[in-house]
């Protein structure tokens, strides 16, 4: 109705590959929809008789201004004889474009009083005609699949596309009919289904041959489409799982991303955007859907049969056992590692909310973190005094009280909220009648964004000097973050951090007292060793030393020392070989701690 373009005879021989000797084998007949020309010169490298067809190119419409619209028909083209092909392939993971002018109505060949095309209008720019085409081919699809045929559908998301249809006569155009179409409507039966997009794979508990052919594409391959098991009702009137279909692959939610159906005589197999479809498809075609449709493939399957089990060589048998077992032994492995991961997910959960979360459980990870840096007394108000709208968290360590204002953000904080702090810690002291009140903001700024990516520090020039002259301090829950790690592998001690927590201005929570030895002039052996230039600081054997890259700090410790290749137990002047117990990043500067 909307202009479907067939091909011919010679159409198809424009989109074949040119033969040297080769013949193609009559059967199978394949019709590749959207695939590219790579994938179609492999099928005919491999003599098998294939044709193209295509669902539709996307149409971009000069729908520029309001009240404008254009008409348009759909641009999907497949074989004249389509009814008596085998197996289609289709590539929903196709969005070329064309320009409208390309592909506008043409009224030169309509016959009769009226013609019919589908409306596009502002403000849709982007006309899309695959769903409509999807449909317009399902029923030739329900046709082919009453016998024995195969229908695969490499699937992307799911759309539902709203079209209107036209009447163009001698005396108006007018709209006759307004329908939703669904992308996935390709025959009767189709499962439910829903857009989720991930890269994890996995195997379902009963896993078949596809599952591991697919499992070996998965790498670089994504889905976009989860799907339900169909259910039926049985004679007792209980809705059960529809046996014929088989689940392929699983992604970490353990819903269904690629699946087997068996429908009427025929099959449908559905997978996940496969990146290398060309040899995933050779390889499905000829070692696996020859060896489970035999009858479609009469020339094909390039002896699959020797790798069924039935006909062993010396030691195979011994060999795929063990193979069996390495297999479960690696599952285990990995399902024990999985458990490991979610204990250490569990056991540090404070730190993830530290740079993710807001309000209480915000309040709770930095109320954790204080104790973890073992103060004497961490006071959580929001837990013991929710109703107070002051302070969150109250710090008494006897000599010295801090109270601490804490907040996650969006964005970066006001003036208002760095000052909030300052009130508070003025009532305190009035309250305690001593002058020994520190006030502390801590903010979890931009915390939709990864932290490394956010402004860092996200604090003003002013609001820095001002927290300096109201004597309180300014800081980061992504810098308590860094600390952590910092205190873990020695570089500073939790005391230390404690100290920093009662700073005026914008606190650093990072070394303190470091000597620059500047940046090695060379490095070698893997850049465990540096060579450095002295200036009356003194190195020996076995001190540690500190080293900043891109702002991150680490420590390492001096295993030897070497000036003119001897040996030195300590040297201070000069060039000298300084071997280290780890690698080290070129470009990194080298300190030394002040004692």
């Amino acid at each position: 109705m909307f202009g479907r373009k067939k091909q011919d005879t010679s159409e198809k021989q424009e989109v074949k590959m040119e033969k040297d000797d080769k013949s193609i084998h009559e059967s199978p007949q394949i019709c590749l929809f959207d695939l590219d020309n790579s994938v179609l010169g492999g099928f005919e490298d491999a003599m098998y008789n294939c044709s193209v067809g295509t669902l539709g190119k996307l149409v971009r419409v000069p729908n520029d201004k309001r009240n404008q619209q254009h008409f348009l028909k759909l641009n999907y083209s497949q074989p004249v004889n389509l009814h008596e092909h085998d197996i289609l392939v289709f590539n929903m993971d196709f969005y070329e474009e064309v320009d409208y002018e390309s592909t506008q109505i043409s009224l030169d060949n309509v016959t009769g009083q009226s013609t019919y095309a589908l409306l596009s209008a502002f403000p849709e720019k982007i006309f899309n005609p695959r769903a409509y085409a999807t449909r317009i081919l399902s029923k030739e699809i329900n046709d082919i699949l009453k016998k024995e045929a195969i229908v695969i559908v490499f699937a992307s998301s799911q759309e539902t596309v709203n079209y209107q249809q036209v009447e163009i006569n001698s005396y108006e155009n007018r709209i006759t009919d307004q329908t939703e179409i669904n992308n996935t409507q390709f025959y009767d039966g189709f499962p439910y289904c829903y857009n989720k997009t991930g890269k994890k794979m996995k195997s379902p508990d009963k896993d078949t041959k596809l599952t591991s052919l697919l499992l070996k594409y998965s790498g670089d391959s994504s889905y976009e489409l989860a799907f339900h098991h169909p259910t039926h009702w049985d004679n007792s009137n209980k809705q059960v799982e529809d046996n014929n279909f088989i689940p392929l692959l699983l992604n970490n939610d353990d819903e269904i991303i690629a699946f087997y159906h068996a429908h009427s005589k025929g099959a449908v197999l559905v997978f996940p955007c496969i990146k290398d479809k060309k040899s995933f498809l050779l390889e499905l075609f000829n070692n696996y859907l020859s060896e489970i449709f035999p009858n479609l493939f009469p020339y094909h399957g390039q002896f699959g049969w020797l790798d069924n089990g039935e006909y062993l060589l010396p030691g195979e048998v011994e060999l795929v056992s063990e193979r069996g077992d390495i297999e479960k032994r690696y599952k285990a492995e990995v399902e024990a590692n999985e458990k490991a991961i979610e204990k250490v997910k569990d056991r540090y959960s404070f730190l993830r909310e530290l740079i993710s979360e807001s309000g209480d459980k915000l309040v709770s990870a930095v109320e954790h973190y204080l104790k973890w840096l073992e103060f004497p007394s961490v006071l959580n108000l929001d837990e013991t005094n929710p109703d107070l709208l002051e302070e969150d968290i109250q710090v008494d360590c006897g000599d010295k009280f801090l109270v601490v204002e804490i907040k996650g953000v969006g964005g970066t904080s006001t003036d208002k909220d760095c000052s909030q702090v300052s009130k508070i810690r003025y009532r305190r002291a009035e309250q305690r009648n001593k002058f020994d009140v520190y006030g502390l903001y801590i903010v979890n700024h931009q915390r939709y964004m990864p932290p490394k990516t956010r402004n860092n520090p996200p604090f003003t020039e002013n609001q820095i000097k001002d927290a300096v002259l109201d004597k309180r301090g300014l800081l980061t829950t992504y810098d308590l973050y860094n600390a952590y790690f910092l205190i873990e592998s020695g570089v500073i001690l939790k005391d230390e951090v404690r100290d920093c927590l009662f700073e005026y201005g914008l606190i650093e929570l990072k070394p303190k007292n470091l000597v620059s030895l500047g940046v090695p002039l060379e490095y070698f052996s893997s850049g465990t060793v540096a060579i450095l230039v002295l200036d009356g600081v003194r190195l020996t054997k076995g001190m540690s030393l500190y080293i900043k890259k891109n702002d991150q700090y680490s420590k390492v410790e001096i295993i030897s020392l070497r000036v003119s290749d001897q040996d030195v137990e300590e040297v201070e002047t000069g060039e000298v070989g300084v071997k280290l117990n780890c690698s080290i990043k070129s470009k990194s500067e080298f300190f030394m701690k002040q004692v």
